[in-house]
């Protein structure tokens, strides 16, 4: 026989069959079978306070941040996200994203007939409010209407997803971009204070972005204006609001007025090997043109020291290599895709040649 004294708080009392046996057991003498079995139970259940498990804060540290740096109340943090449950659906979107198709599949998801000439008739709707965002930010308005539409198709598409839980489920369930979406995630429940808003109503995309121009949590804190005036900043139904908030974004990551955006090459066997040498690099055009690219004739404007890069798109018959300048990198700002930057090009000049 073995004796053993345990602490009646470590022991669980499912297992035990009655309360006398669970008030006995911390000194009674226990056949080494029972014992050993006791035992092996007792180390399945953690020792951890009984409202461990359902503290989210105390699982997710980084969460401190928003209590100690930002004001948040723990109590109020952790019961808005104890509820949140994982959404797959979010992590397999976020697995499939169309950019990543060539890019002639991905031009006519948005380079199609119905969406331009949805925009064109946007863009004359508003057409004296457009003109007042490019005064104030020195921004063509074919931008922001072609962002505006590649988005949301001007306001009439509109994401189901609970910005709140996808962003919890990118944060925690989605490592390679988690500690991104952790600074989202706080920049979401920041901005909800800031704009009066109960966090788990709003809707929004799978990744996280709001309003009608979609504007990830961080970036509307930064950017988003009231340009109607009447002291809300409203992305969700303020035609002012968001196309004057796509201005200020454009404006404020370096747009220059009359700046080149991109440069359609001849076919030229080199341009393959110089664009995996350089890719993603920044270099003069004198540079390029040194290694022997040709700009077609259209370009004598081009400056001898402005930076430019080197893309290569996939076509349907063959490869398709660009110059693409300042412009064009201020709008991969918003989104981080060439096929994004190249389509919103195109769909800009469909509404607004020239």
């Amino acid at each position: 026989m073995a004796t053993m004294a345990i602490p009646s708080n470590l022991i669980p009392a499912s297992l035990f069959s009655t309360p006398t046996e669970l008030a006995n057991v911390t000194s009674v003498h226990l056949g080494r079978r029972r014992l050993l079995g006791w035992m092996l139970a007792l180390s399945c259940f953690p020792l951890t306070p009984a409202n461990a498990v359902s503290d989210v804060v105390a699982r997710y540290p980084w969460l401190n941040r928003l209590i100690d740096e930002d004001g948040l109340d723990r109590h109020w943090l952790n019961d808005l996200l104890k509820p949140l449950t994982l959404d797959q659906r979010v992590i397999n979107l976020m697995n499939s994203q169309a950019e990543a198709k060539p890019y002639y599949l991905y031009r006519p998801i948005f380079i199609n007939d119905q969406r331009i000439n949805r925009c064109r008739r946007r863009a004359q709707t508003h057409a004296s409010l457009l003109q007042s965002v490019e005064r104030r930010y020195q921004v063509p308005g074919k931008f922001v209407m072609a962002l505006w539409s590649l988005e949301t198709d001007c306001g009439d598409y509109h994401d189901g997803f609970n910005v709140l839980r996808s962003l919890f489920t990118l944060a925690t369930g989605y490592p390679r971009r988690a500690e991104f979406f952790q600074g989202q995630l706080r920049h979401f429940l920041l901005l909800a204070r800031e704009e009066g808003w109960e966090p788990s109503k709003i809707q929004g995309s799978f990744a996280g972005a709001i309003g009608q121009c979609q504007m990830i949590p961080e970036t509307m804190r930064r950017y988003a204006v009231d340009f109607d005036g009447d002291g809300r900043r409203d992305l969700f139904t303020s035609v002012p609001d968001v196309l004057g908030s796509i201005g200020n974004f454009l404006h404020g990551n370096g747009w220059q007025p009359n700046g080149l955006y991109a440069l359609r090459l001849g076919v030229d066997p080199k341009l393959e090997s110089l664009q995996k040498k350089w890719n993603k690099q920044w270099r003069t055009v004198n540079d390029w043109l040194q290694d022997g690219v040709t700009l077609p004739s259209h370009a004598q404007r081009h400056t001898s020291d402005e930076q430019a890069s080197l893309i290569r798109l996939v076509y349907k018959k063959e490869p398709g290599f660009h110059l693409v300048f300042n412009n064009f990198k201020v709008i991969t700002t918003w989104n981080r895709s060439n096929h994004f930057a190249m389509v919103a090009k195109e769909l800009a000049d469909k509404v607004q040649p020239g």
